[in-house]
């Protein structure tokens, strides 16, 4: 029964990338650009959603996460879904937390929009002329620079007295302190690589196959 389960997955899968192969005119670099930003579209949203960017461990087991518009408190678990946002924009803690907040929430949203284009690019034939080209390239530079702009201004907020109280006196600029880097940052920090990667590649879609290029005769 398993392998049966197996080969028809398998199978599927097949099936699906040949009606792909069939209806986009990618060539191969182009689905690795392809690949490369529909990963980095959930990874960077998705790190920015939770607030393990900064993580402090009480003596009494008390976990404290921290980004820069939400704080979470949790006895039993490190990973909180529900927990304090943030009312108003002028309650974050210091002015570099408001800025990576804007830039990395634009940021997202670029990285989305470029990855929606090119799931849209598995369906529709010919979607990449010059013109889709060269805002996609743009969308996704400026996105991957925003992102890198958030993750250099998000130390200095560390200054701040909100933060201290959490993670002690030590905790300064670029310096965090007695807390620990949180796994949702280095997602985005990974994220952004992935988006720095696929950035680079976003003139492959450009690229042609030998029998999208040539044009076939009736006969």
């Amino acid at each position: 029964i398993i392998l049966y389960e197996v080969s028809k997955l398998y199978y599927i899968t097949l099936r699906l990338i040949v009606m792909v192969s069939c209806c986009s005119t990618y060539t191969a670099p182009a689905y690795i650009w392809a690949i490369l930003s529909i990963i980095s579209a959930i990874m960077c949203p998705f790190g920015l959603y939770f607030s393990n960017w900064l993580e402090f461990e009480e003596s009494n087991g008390t976990f404290t996460s921290l980004s820069s518009f939400r704080k979470c408190e949790n006895e039993t678990q490190k990973i909180t879904i529900s927990c304090d946002d943030y009312i108003t924009f002028g309650e974050i803690y210091s002015t570099s937390w408001q800025v990576v907040t804007i830039l990395f929430g634009i940021g997202a949203c670029l990285l989305i929009l470029v990855a929606l284009t090119a799931i849209f690019g598995f369906c529709v034939k010919h979607l990449f002329n010059i013109g889709v080209t060269v805002i996609t390239m743009i969308s996704q530079i400026v996105g991957v620079l925003f992102y890198l702009a958030g993750i250099l201004v998000f130390p200095v907020g560390w200054n701040s007295d909100e933060v201290k109280s959490i993670c002690g006196s030590k905790s300064n600029i670029y310096n965090f302190g007695n807390c620990t880097l949180g796994w949702a940052f280095i997602i985005i920090i990974v994220g952004t690589g992935v988006a720095l990667a696929a950035a680079i590649m976003s003139w492959t879609p450009l690229l042609k196959r030998k029998k999208d290029r040539e044009p076939s005769y009736a006969i």
